[in-house]
């Protein structure tokens, strides 16, 4: 089978790692380092590339929200429609409030006097989101009200963030724990991918600023009352797109606070998350790729219960997420990773990114398998690299 992986970080590395391991014939577009390693890295997809593949699997939001599986059988993933849950928080926001679905309370705001009407019905710490697509960077947190509004007014004019602006959601803040929980989906039908939980602060402690994710780790138990609430979330959103006429099909990942035992929703994203799809696919790669090809060739799939825990630690470049670091020398002497932001120039690694490798470990137990990963990164130097201490640390 012919495969076509679509983006450059550790995610794409990892699904076609996996992949690739199944037997297939694995391609990426654009790719990076490290997924040559597994595959072939393709010039381009002008014309009709995409049509000679088999199965494409975009592994970045860009390419769904841009339209790339529309009128397309063999790309598994959503519509532009139904990107839409991750490409506009306004329409996410308001479609689960049309349909019952648990999220914070909010108001969408349109210009810095109806942001500083919506500020004054919330108390701090005030949470501002982005509409459009901002690679994970479109969210504030400020327990100030001055700077909340300032910044919040910024991300409307398009000057806090380059090439981010337009409406926000203003929403309130809820204080409990994080989830990831992500599904594999094809129209009504899902099955649940192993749970993990993601760490999206900078530093070690849970803090700076926020992240495309400096790590994760699974599986992550939850007891039978909470998951029958999540799949009820689940079942609730796929309701919805079939009432407003949304085919999806795909992944669906839903980022979840849990309060008090309640499952409220953060964020919906039409694709696997990274760094959560690194540590899905590296406890049970088979049975994931079983899986996918199942539900794209409308067959029975399943939920599967992985038999080994996973471990993924972001080695990051000094200055992300705001301007990372750029052209550093990457020296790696063994150990498993998956690539990010790495690029190859005449023999020699060097960074390209903000997230630079996910610093894998594997094993029965997650204290071995979290011991593997730090382990691991004893093998890799380059200048202004740093890390989390933290993660997995239970």
């Amino acid at each position: 089978m012919n495969v076509l992986i679509l983006g450059s970080g550790g995610r794409e590395h990892a699904i076609g790692w996996a992949f690739n391991k199944a037997g297939c014939s694995v391609s990426f577009y654009p790719g990076n380092a490290g997924t040559k390693l597994v595959g072939e890295n393709i010039p381009s997809i002008e014309g009709d590339v995409i049509d000679r593949f088999d199965l494409v699997i975009p592994g970045s939001e860009d390419f769904l929200v841009k339209g790339i599986a529309n009128g397309r059988k063999n790309v598994f993933g959503p519509s532009s429609d139904g990107a839409k849950l991750e490409g506009s928080k306004c329409f996410a926001k308001l479609f689960m409030e049309k349909y019952n679905i648990p999220t914070a309370k909010f108001i969408i705001a349109r210009n810095s006097v109806e942001l500083e009407d919506a500020l004054k019905y919330f108390k701090p710490p005030y949470v501002i989101k982005a509409d459009g697509l901002a690679q994970g960077k479109g969210v504030i947190i400020a327990d100030d009200y001055k700077e909340a509004f300032e910044n919040g007014s910024k991300l409307i004019s398009g000057s806090l963030i380059d090439n981010v602006s337009g409406p926000v959601v203003v929403d309130e803040f809820l204080n409990g724990w994080e989830l990831s929980a992500i599904a594999i989906v094809n129209g009504r039908d899902f099955a649940l991918l192993p749970f993990t939980r993601d760490y999206k602060r900078a530093f070690t402690g849970n803090k700076g600023p926020n992240t495309g994710g400096m790590g994760s780790y699974g599986p992550v138990a939850i007891d039978k009352e909470l998951k029958r609430k999540i799949e009820n979330v689940f079942e609730l959103t796929l309701f919805g797109l079939e009432k407003e006429e949304i085919n999806y099909r795909g992944f669906l990942y839903i980022g979840l606070m849990v309060v008090n035992e309640e499952p409220y929703v953060l964020e919906y994203n039409v694709r696997l998350g990274d760094p959560e799809t690194e540590v899905i696919v590296a406890m049970e790669p088979e049975k994931f790729v079983e899986n996918v090809l199942r539900a794209f060739n409308n067959e029975p799939f399943s939920e599967y219960k992985p038999e080994n825990s996973a471990v993924d630690v972001v080695i990051a470049s000094r200055g992300y997420p705001e301007n990372p670091e750029k052209g550093q020398v990457i020296n790696i002497d063994g150990g498993f990773f998956f690539y990010a932001g790495v690029k190859e120039k005449e023999g020699k690694l060097l960074v390209s990114g903000g997230r630079v490798l996910h610093s894998m470990g594997i094993a029965k137990e997650l204290e071995t398998a979290r011991r593997e990963a730090y382990e691991n990164i004893r093998n890799v130097k380059f200048e202004g690299m740093f890390y989390r201490e933290d993660i997995a640390q239970i």
